[in-house]
């Protein structure tokens, strides 16, 4: 393969080599066909060295070489392996703007094959982040030093922290994150510096970081910890709330064994926060803290607070609670029980241990109990200890009291009661137990968790329901019948008339008055006729509006209460008022025989000679009789009529009779 010739255009410090490219492009036209890293398996290979294949960034990398058969060499410092480099520089030194792993790439010609040439390696630029840190004295003269580490500085072969004394240390960098310590042998005010480094090749490092340093004979006095709060969530979990006396120092938990000793648990802390502990919180736990210096020097521990564990069962109307003494050593000030959230005793005693709450205990309602003792705290304010709550059902063994408020009442034909629930027993959860009479023993026919109850099976309009209801607490317990309520009864013993039962819809006593609602058919009109305490009415016979009327009783007890009875229909007889004469002499009084009373039913008229023949007949009760036969007056004497009515519904009534024409 022929090798073209290469020029060299200068244009600053870079040269583009165009035979050279061309050269190369022709040798590898299937490697550029794939944009291939050029640097694995090149037809020639190149060479050079350089200085450094690890240096800190700001220092440059320098080739100090290359190959003696290779020749116009240009090299591009950050190659990416996409391909050839479009362009490359002919300086032998490059500086890193960023640190990080570079491919250096050198690009000739020669090696023997009349090819371009391909050489490249691999050049590391280290961040040289400056390493802050700060040194806190403690007691003894000890220093420990604390240093902010981020991307930048923690790369480092080795930190060097020059203590100011003379003396130079090492550390790796778990050694650097532990914290390290010196001890000075006076308290004289010194310089500390650290400086991260890196080993060779690179040899380099960041700039050294100062700071003051002075050292302590003793430890500076500090404020014990304080436990503001300990608080028990459930079975497994406790939360205690702390406060140290200053952002610098160190808190740690410490939890009672066994044996009685406070040992140290993982937890730690500083300034204030919330330590969560899990732990058998029906027995006492008693908990304390423990302050330590930037050194790890314990100092001054808190007050020991303790759990309090509360006990609760239930007996008939009463819930008895008990519960351990407080154990802590912080001065007592109080005990305070809590049920469903709100205050309902408090003990001034230490030595309290039991309580029991009998106000108003309810069977079946849940109640939740907590414990909260107050305890002194000079420091910052009390200390609360609060216990998980405790909750019980509520447990009584009497009979409940029974249903006083009852009423039935006919409604959608059929007959329905509502209760009131006794005020006593106020309570969401309750069965009311439904026993009915049909003239005998009661028997029970429903059972339900509300307080009215429709009877289904009932035909008001056969006779009176009477029904007694009971209560069942969430305990069993059952209580007396309530008194007897009866449906208000609606029929008729005699032609003529309405009766209704007397037995009150009404458990407070008995019914103060009725009223008698008479619905016409054929409008839905209502009338409301007052009946006092009777049990029987009468319609007017002679009243000629309609001989079929729906009636319905409303019974009124003493407090307003009303009760509806069944609809009952009363069929009578279609009232007829029918002259026994008339006069058709034209003077304009009884000159017509005609009957009244019917208005609506149908009608026929029929008057009929001594001898039974037909003289008159009339469909309309508007329509009777002029006294003529056939236009010519009838002669004067006894005829004979008949009247036929039926009403809308079917009943029919006849009337016959005599009437006597009078000149």
């Amino acid at each position: 393969m022929q090798i073209l010739g290469t020029w060299l255009t200068e244009k600053g410090a870079k040269i583009e080599r165009i035979g050279l490219f061309a050269a190369l492009l022709i040798a590898t036209t299937t490697i550029l066909a794939t944009a291939q890293n050029v640097c694995i398996n090149p037809v020639a290979q190149g060479g050079f060295t350089l200085e450094k294949t690890r240096i800190c960034l700001g220092t440059p990398v320098k080739i100090t070489g290359t190959s003696a058969n290779v020749s116009n060499v240009g090299y591009n410092y950050e190659y990416n392996g996409n391909g050839f480099p479009t362009t490359t520089l002919n300086q032998t030194t490059y500086s890193y703007t960023k640190p990080g792993s570079y491919t250096i790439i050198q690009v000739g010609s020669g090696g023997g094959l009349s090819t371009g040439t391909i050489a490249c390696q691999q050049v590391d630029v280290l961040p040289v982040g400056i390493v802050r840190a700060t040194a806190r004295s403690c007691g003894n003269r000890v220093v420990t030093m604390s240093a902010t580490l981020d991307d930048s500085n923690n790369k480092y072969d080795a930190y060097q922290i020059n203590w100011g004394d003379g003396v130079v240390q090492s550390y790796t960098l778990a050694q650097l994150q532990a914290r390290p310590q010196h001890t000075y042998t006076d308290t004289r005010n010194r310089t500390a510096t650290i400086q991260g480094v890196y080993n060779a090749p690179a040899s380099c490092g960041s700039t050294a970081f100062s700071m003051s340093v002075t050292p302590l004979a003793t430890a500076t006095a500090t404020t014990p910890p304080v436990i503001t709060q300990l608080k028990t969530v459930d079975a497994d979990n406790i939360t205690l709330t702390y406060q140290a006396s200053s952002a610098n120092t160190t808190v740690q938990l410490l939890q009672r064994d066994g044996s009685g000793t406070y040992v140290p648990t993982s937890q730690t802390g500083t300034s204030a926060g919330t330590f969560s502990v899990q732990t058998n919180t029906k027995q006492t736990q008693c908990f304390q803290l423990a302050s330590q210096d930037e050194c790890g020097t314990t100092g001054p521990t808190s007050e020991q607070v303790c759990s309090l564990a509360l006990t609760v069962t239930a007996s008939s109307k009463k819930n008895n609670l008990s519960w351990e003494p407080y154990q802590g050593s912080a001065p007592f000030r109080s005990y305070v029980i809590y049920r469903n959230g709100s205050p309902f005793t408090r003990f001034q005693t230490k030595a309290s241990t039991t309580a029991s709450d009998e106000s108003d205990i309810q069977c079946g309602v849940q109640y939740c109990y907590t414990i909260e003792a107050t305890l002194n705290n000079a420091a910052i304010g009390p200390t609360i200890v609060t216990s998980a709550p405790t909750c019980v059902t509520g447990v009584n063994a009497e009979a409940p009291d029974s249903f006083t408020n009852v009423l039935v009442s006919i409604e959608d034909d059929k007959p329905r009661l509502i209760a009131a629930l006794p005020t006593a027993s106020a309570t969401t959860s309750y069965t009311m137990i439904v026993s009915r009479s049909n003239g005998g023993a009661f028997q029970q026919i429903g059972a339900l968790t509300g307080n009215s109850f429709v009877d289904e099976a009932a035909d008001p309009n056969a006779g009176s329901y009477c029904y007694q209801v009971a209560y069942q607490n969430t305990c069993g317990q059952v209580s007396a019948p309530s008194p007897t309520v009866c449906t208000v009864w609606l029929s008729s013993k005699a032609a003529g008339g309405i009766d209704w039962t007397r037995d009150s819809p009404f458990s407070t006593g008995e019914v103060d008055n009725y009223t008698v609602e008479v619905i016409n058919p054929d409008n839905g009109t209502k009338q409301e006729i007052p009946a006092g305490t009777s049990i029987r009415y009468e319609p007017d016979p002679n009243d000629p509006v309609t001989s079929v009327q729906r009636y319905r009783i409303i019974a009124v007890s003493a407090q307003g209460v009303v009760s509806y009875s069944n609809f009952y229909k009363l069929v009578r007889q279609t009232p007829l008022f029918v002259p026994d004469a008339f006069s058709p002499n034209g003077d304009q009084a009884n000159d017509v025989f005609l009957v009244k009373g019917a208005t609506s039913d149908q009608f026929r008229l029929t008057v009929y000679s001594r001898w039974g023949q037909a003289v008159f007949s009339s469909t309309s009760i508007t329509q009777g009789w002029d006294g003529t036969i056939n236009g010519q007056p009838a002669i004067e004497g006894q005829y004979m009529y008949r009247i036929e009515v039926e009403d809308p519904d079917g009943n029919k009534t006849v009337r016959t009779g005599a009437v006597l024409l009078l000149r």
